[in-house]
């Protein structure tokens, strides 16, 4: 069985659709791409003529034009700052709010070192209904990144999924029921997850977790702790409480381990005011 990983947002982003274009952000992304692809090209220039002087020389030229203009934008592109922005949605959240996917679209990638840059675009038809038919459990779609375990990852529902090396070998159909298998056994268990719902009887409505939304972060975080990653003792945790007027969706709850959930409080709790939150354990059907 195919394991879920958490490698569909990881640094991925899209810019949002609802956002006006930005000309200078347009223009900044456009030469970082081209900056790349020229690096790239000289790298394998490199490796076929590696005692060329000239070669080196226009392989050192190119590295340091990047350098320079990627330092001047990692304040504003890297990962801490890119987080913040609301033009650039992680990947899980693009996909979720705009399925069907109809219009083109590029994936960025950031990190701390290096700022946003094209790391795969999705332009033509046959482009987009391949994601569609990834996200509709129907085809599964290779994606552009490896896995933790350095083995090829699939997008497939609404998750990136990496093969075990048992499983590197079998056709693309056998491939398909690979993941059509695991997303049922998935699901099984989400909905067991969902029908949990003892901890919120003394809720109100309003701030009652619906079944579908447990579903939906449970899957974004892959059944972890967003903080440290732990499977143990987690708890759905409203990030702005409602009652501070966080809302009862996907982009406010997040899954949070008994460690974290505590260091949390205690952080709150040592402000100026309580921080009150809703939990909803997770006690059975992990």
């Amino acid at each position: 069985m195919p394991t879920n990983t958490n490698m569909l947002d990881y640094g991925n982003f899209v810019y949002s659709p609802e956002v006006p274009e930005n000309s200078k952000f347009v223009e900044y992304l456009g030469y970082v791409d081209r900056l790349l692809q020229r690096q790239r090209e000289m790298e394998l220039a490199w490796k076929e003529s590696p005692f060329s002087p000239e070669v080196e020389s226009r392989k050192r030229e190119v590295a340091e034009v990047l350098r320079e203009y990627v330092a001047s934008f990692r304040d504003k592109y890297a990962i801490r700052s890119v987080e913040q922005d609301t033009a650039f949605l992680p990947v899980s959240q693009f996909l979720s709010r705009f399925q069907r996917i109809r219009e083109p679209f590029s994936i960025l990638h950031c990190n701390l070192d290096m700022p946003l840059h094209t790391v795969h675009a999705f332009r033509g038809h046959v482009d987009l209904a391949a994601v569609n038919a990834a996200l509709d459990e129907d085809t599964p779609l290779l994606w552009w990144q490896r896995g933790p375990h350095n083995n090829p990852c699939y997008l497939f529902g609404d998750r990136v999924w990496e093969l075990k090396p048992s499983e590197l070998d079998a056709s693309k159909e056998g491939i398909a029921m690979v993941f059509i298998d695991a997303s049922e056994k998935d699901r099984q268990k989400l909905n067991r997850l969902s029908r949990c719902n003892s901890s919120t009887a003394t809720l109100s409505d309003a701030d009652a977790i619906p079944g579908a939304l447990r579903i939906s972060v449970w899957r974004r975080s892959g059944g972890k702790c967003a903080k440290c990653g732990s499977h143990k003792q987690l708890d759905f945790d409203h990030i702005v409480p409602i009652n501070k007027g966080g809302t009862n969706t996907a982009d406010n709850i997040q899954l949070l381990c008994g460690k974290c959930r505590e260091s949390r409080r205690g952080k709150a709790e040592g402000g100026r005011g309580t921080l009150t939150t809703h939990h909803y354990p997770l006690t059975t059907h992990h």
